[in-house]
């Protein structure tokens, strides 16, 4: 393991404050780091370690922070004696006091509650508390540390106590140490009732206890003063860092492995990222340091015997075929790891200790120490043989006996890259090294000169020598995998892309490699068989391969049921026997048994049956070894216990035992066939087929008289007339037999293969029938089948193949799904089918029911749905950033959107209306009538189904509630104009009546202005939803129907969309003030806002885009003088439907104002917007789903 460091920080002194780092904190998802240095809060980004914010709120030194459970908020606090909670964007929220300095602070891991800790008080905040619950104490608090289920808090004193206390601040355990309790920390992962505290005192000490008080085994002592203690990974390891500027790396147990890092100043503050492999440190001299821990596999491998190191000081030795495991505690950081044979060596950090198996079974996997070597050595790699252990440093190697004492060293004239131990007479094993320069050599512990065995091109990653000591396979640099013939000295094999190879240990001519996720397997001269496999192969064992994957080894059980068979094919049987034995199923067993027996050898498919324990085939295999000279003889025998009877009564009439034959068929109870066979060959010679079947025709016709139709199917069948055969079974729905025969007959029988189809098309056997379609070659029968048992998946399929079929699957599949009340697909289907005549005829349909049954929101959606169907076209002549001029298109589009938009405020209006409880506020609803009668104004008559009567009605009775007295007297007005139900007249004259007695005028504050021109517009403007004096139309949110501070502009002559967007914001703008510009400051009560005094008060009257708004009736131009100067959060683009509509430029006039645009082109407040969408699951006017919006993103 090593720690590498990522960054380090060191900001400069700020207030007078003397820069150190107290304490660090990691918000939940380890994304940020946040750090007390000085008087400020810093919070550094974890990955590049960039200054995010710095935040300013405190008067003196920050002594610690803490970062909540949720990763909403986190505290600091300091020797002001000052709290400050503060949101996760940096902005602060909350600030309370202590008498004295804050020393710790301890966020709860299971609830928002915070634990403060000072000179005389412990105190517990939520945010749900009005105030802080204060518990006096008699000593200095230093730390405070949380159980994992947040159910107890652990407090550490100057004067040494630590007290356990109940999160309501009841102590319920004290323990008494002999100097300051510095630091904290309980081990996470623990189960419930068994929680382990770790505490770091100031008498160099480091000590465990149980949430009862008694402690856990005796103190370690550190050799200097804890400042920091926390946990890394799951609880597994301890970190600590002090006085002596180191950060050490302890075990859970507090066993030290080693020191991770080392500073310039005193450790006070090291904590880990729950997220990642990462701790932070905080430094005496003002620095933030974060490293990345990398933990290295350290592992040894002996045939099955696989030896690893787990949570860096214990060792476990795995059996890898019973799965069988032992745990070695070594108690110190275990370097490299060895194994061979009975033996196991340990390199530990000051000595290698060598174990051996104890006792004559060594499959109990008891290891007992057998030596150590005390010696602290760094080497490369480590191999222990039966007496020598085998360091390797750089070129040289050095061989210990195991009582310490150097035996022998060999100094190679290249660096060692590899090194294997291939075994030996005991104190005299070999090994083989792989050099860097390429070379192989081999070596002897007693022999001190090495031995060049092969020189390859490229430098050696790994390698190994197969068991019969005569070829080597190595990898190299390359990703090569080599093979080299010892005795011939010549290359046998090579491929690409490996990364490790290994012999079959019980097979010399089979190899394994692996790379780039794939497995390889080489036998002899065979093609090479792959399998995806991820990992590195570091053994092979008979069938089983041993495969590193990660930190974990796995062993693959791979069947060598390839290799077997493609031995058969070359009928090299004693290579396939060699094969199987190394691990093949029982079914591929007596696949060789009878490959050899059929190819006469007796041994091996003697042995091959023994292993299936086939009793039947060795008794006759038995026979066949004791007659070897007549083994042909046995071939019909063979070939009937396989059910092959035709072949052997072939086989026995050729011998001219044709009473075998007969026999076999009547054992069987075929007397037909033994009936045949005795006419067939009673003349002795072959006998005329012609003949033979005549007589099963007659056979066939005499079973047909006596009524037995079945026999005289399946005689026709045996003398091939199918025709006759068909017409009975399909007369009689034997639809079993006629599959057969349809599966017998040759493709170019046509009108019997469709005889046969349409008879299972009839019976509703969809299987047998797409058998017969496929062989007549009848796709769109086989489709029109499918599409009348509604199988429409396998239907697509057909038309898929077959393009002709489109539209008789397409069409019928949407009347389908419309007559099955699935419109939306349906209208999907009408236009695959080439019929967007119907899709638009639909949504008509769709539109008008909707209206008729008052469902006025999903009638603005048809309508919406019937707008994007009019701009549907041929998409692929247009250039991404042009959109056709089609005035019939255009018009179209425009007539359906704003029937959608009348009948989606209808909606809203009608809800209101006809539901017992108010759903909607009441100034949307003003403004929701106030534009349904300006948008109904300029038409003859109103949309179908929208009744003017309740859209002035509604006008009239919010216009009165809000105070706009003269609209609402004008609403009356109106209403008695129009034909009112007789129940509303009485109500209606009261009210003209009343409102006579208001003010003629409206409220100030309701009437309208435009963003463009400044001018103040009536409520109600009978021209339109337009600015009376510049005719600038009201851009709405379609949510609360509010008037939005945005303006329409054009681009001038040339200007394309794409370079619009490219020019905004190039220039300097006129960008305004916003949130990240305002000066925020704090004191002791409230937050203060505090505006600049600059020139960004007057108004830009120089501006050429305020220019242009002035002047009336014209459209607003942007050219390329004036495009730079907007700013681009100042400026929305609508695309236009994707291109099909051109697209539309609007200018924010008020940033403050958070808006958003949807894909239908209509504008929303952007809080309104998310909240109307996550309560529905989709956007509002449009429909589209939120699910794929978040897919798309």
């Amino acid at each position: 393991m090593r720690a590498v460091l990522a960054w380090q920080e060191s900001p400069p002194e700020k207030d007078g404050v003397r820069n150190i780092c107290y304490d660090v904190a990691f918000n939940p998802d380890g994304t940020e780091v946040v750090c007390g240095i000085g008087a400020r809060v810093y919070i550094f980004g974890t990955a590049d370690g960039d200054l995010i914010s710095a935040l300013k709120g405190h008067k003196d030194a920050v002594y610690c922070v803490d970062y909540a459970a949720n990763g909403k908020r986190f505290a600091s606090g300091g020797a002001d004696a000052t709290i400050i909670i503060w949101t996760n964007k940096g902005e602060g929220v909350l600030k309370y006091s202590h008498n004295d300095s804050i020393q710790a602070l301890a966020y709860s891991p299971t609830a928002h509650q915070l634990a403060s800790g000072t000179a005389t008080d412990f105190g517990l905040w939520s945010a749900e508390q009005k105030s802080v619950a204060k518990h006096k104490v008699t000593s200095k608090i230093l730390s405070l540390a949380w159980t994992c289920d947040g159910q107890y808090i652990a407090l550490g004193h100057f004067d040494g106590n630590i007290s356990i206390r109940d999160k309501s601040g009841d102590e319920k355990v004290s323990i008494q140490r002999d100097a300051p309790v510095w630091s904290m920390v309980w081990r996470p992962g623990t189960s419930v009732g068994e929680d382990i505290l770790a505490a770091g005192c100031w008498d160099g000490s480091l000590s465990f206890y149980q949430l009862s008080g008694g402690q856990i085994g005796v103190d370690k002592d550190l050799g200097f003063n804890p400042c920091s203690v926390s946990f890394f990974g799951n609880g597994e390891y301890l970190m600590v860092g002090g006085t002596d500027r180191k950060v050490h790396l302890f075990t859970k147990e507090g066993t030290k492995l080693l020191d991770v890092a080392e500073r310039n100043g005193w450790i006070w503050c090291v904590k880990r990222n729950h997220k990642t492999n990462c701790l932070v440190v905080g430094c005496q001299d003002g620095s933030v340091a974060l490293y990345q821990l990398v933990f290295s596999t350290v592992h040894g491998l002996y045939q099955d015997r696989y030896a690893y190191r787990e949570s860096l000081s214990d060792v476990i030795i795995k059996h890898l075929i019973t799965e069988q495991k032992v745990c070695i505690k070594c108690r110190d950081y275990v370097k490299k790891i060895a194994v061979y044979k009975d033996k196991l060596a340990v390199q530990l950090s000051h000595k290698i200790v060598i174990y051996e198996l104890s006792g004559a079974d060594h499959g109990e996997m008891r290891y007992q120490v057998a030596a150590k070597i005390e010696k602290t050595v760094d080497c490369n790699l480590l191999v222990v043989t039966s007496m020598h252990v085998i360091l390797c440093l750089d070129r040289r190697l050095q061989s210990y006996g195991f009582e310490g004492k150097l035996g022998r060293e060999w100094v190679l004239d290249s660096v060692i890259r590899y090194i294997k131990v291939i075994g030996g007479p005991t104190g005299r094993e070999g090994f083989l090294l792989g050099l860097k320069s390429g070379e192989i050599v081999c070596i002897f512990v007693d022999n001190p000169f090495p031995i060049i065995m092969m020189h390859h091109t490229a430098a050696v990653r790994c390698l190994d020598i197969n068991n019969q000591r005569n070829k080597v396979a190595l990898v190299d640099e390359n990703n090569m995998v080599v093979v080299y013939d010892l005795k011939m000295k010549e290359k046998t094999f090579e491929a690409k892309g490996a990364n490790s190879v290994a012999w079959n240990s019980d097979f010399a001519d089979m190899l394994c490699f692996s790379g780039n996720g794939v497995l390889s397997i080489k036998t002899g001269s065979l093609p090479v068989h792959q399998q995806k496999l991820q990992g590195f192969v570091v053994g092979f064992k008979r069938s089983k391969i041993f495969c590193l994957q990660y930190v974990e080894m796995q062993t693959i059980d791979v069947p060598q049921s390839v290799s077997m068979r493609r031995f058969l094919a070359e009928k090299d049987f004693q290579s396939a026997y060699k094969v199987a034995c190394l691990g093949v199923t029982d079914k591929d067993w007596r696949e060789l048994a009878m490959e050899c027996l059929l190819a006469l050898e007796v041994d091996a498919a003697k042995k091959a049956f023994i292993r299936v324990r086939d009793a039947k085939y060795l008794e006759t295999v038995d026979r066949m070894s004791r007659n070897k000279s007549s083994l042909q003889d046995f071939l019909p025998e063979v070939f009937a216990y396989q059910g092959r009877y035709q072949e052997a009564a072939r086989l026995y009439g050729n011998m001219g035992k044709v009473d075998d034959a007969v026999r076999m068929f009547s054992d069987l109870k075929q007397f037909d066939e033994a009936k045949r066979w005795t006419e067939e060959f009673s003349s002795g010679q072959r006998g005329d087929q012609k003949a033979v079947q005549d007589l099963i025709s007659r056979q066939a016709e005499w079973s047909e008289e006596v009524n037995d139709l079945e026999g005289a199917a399946d005689m026709y069948i045996r003398a091939r007339k199918y025709d006759k055969a068909v017409s009975i079974l399909v007369k009689h729905g034997w639809l079993g037999k006629l599959l057969q025969v349809a599966r017998e007959m040759d493709a170019s029988e046509k009108a019997l293969l469709r005889k046969c189809a349409n008879a299972f098309r009839k019976a509703k056997n969809i299987p047998a029938a797409r058998e017969a379609y496929t062989k007549l070659g009848d796709l769109k029968g086989l489709a029109q089948m499918f599409v009348e048992g509604n199988e429409w998946e396998e239907a697509f399929l057909v038309a898929k193949q077959d393009s002709s079929c489109a539209v008789e699957v397409h069409a019928p599949y949407a009347m389908w799904l419309a007559e099955n009340d699935r419109f939306d697909e349906a209208r999907i289907a009408f236009r695959t089918a080439g019929m967007p005549e119907r899709s638009v005829s639909l949504l008509h349909d769709l539109a008008e029911a909707a209206v008729s049954q008052q469902r006025f929101s999903d009638a603005s959606f048809y309508y919406y749905q019937l707008a994007c169907e009019s701009l549907q076209g041929d998409e692929e002549n247009s250039p991404p950033d042009s959109s056709r001029e089609n005035p019939q298109q255009r018009n179209r589009y425009l007539s359906f959107m704003a029937d959608a938009e009348i009948y989606f405020a209808y909606s809203v209006m009608h809800d209101a209306v006809t539901s017992p409880f108010q759903t909607i506020d009441p100034v949307s609803l003003f403004n929701a009538a106030r534009f349904l009668a300006m948008q109904t104004s300029s038409r003859s008559t109103p949309p179908k189904g929208v009744r003017m009567v309740n859209i002035y009605q509604v006008l009239a009775t919010s216009a009165k509630d809000m105070g706009a007295y003269k609209l609402a007297r004008m609403a009356y007005h109106r209403l008695q104009t129009l034909r009112i139900p007789p129940s509303w007249q009485k109500d209606l004259d009261l009210q003209t009546v009343c409102i006579r007695a208001k003010p003629f005028m409206d409220q100030e504050d309701l009437l309208p202005i435009c963003y463009r021109c400044g001018t103040t517009n009536p409520l109600l403007n009978t021209q339109g939803d337009i600015c009376v004096n510049c005719g600038a139309t009201f851009i709405r949110s379609f949510l609360t129907f509010e008037h939005l501070p945005l303006v329409e502009f054009r681009l001038d002559a040339g200007i394309s969309p794409t370079e619009a967007v490219e020019l905004i914001g190039e220039g300097k703008g006129s960008s305004r003030r916003g949130a990240s510009e305002q000066n925020v400051s704090m004191d002791d009560h409230a937050d203060v806002l505090r505006l600049d005094d600059t020139e960004d008060l007057d108004v830009a009257f120089d501006d050429p885009f305020a220019a242009q708004m002035m002047v009336p009736n014209a459209p607003i131009i942007a050219d390329r003088e004036t495009l730079p100067q907007l700013a681009q959060s100042e400026v929305i683009v609508w695309r236009g439907m994707g291109g099909r509509l051109p697209a539309r430029f609007f200018r924010v006039t008020d940033t403050s104002v958070p808006l958003c645009c949807g894909p239908c082109g209509h504008f929303f407040e952007e809080d309104e917007f998310e909240m109307w969408s996550l309560e529905r699951g989709f956007l509002p006017f449009s429909r589209q789903p939120l699910e794929g919006l978040e897919q798309k993103a």
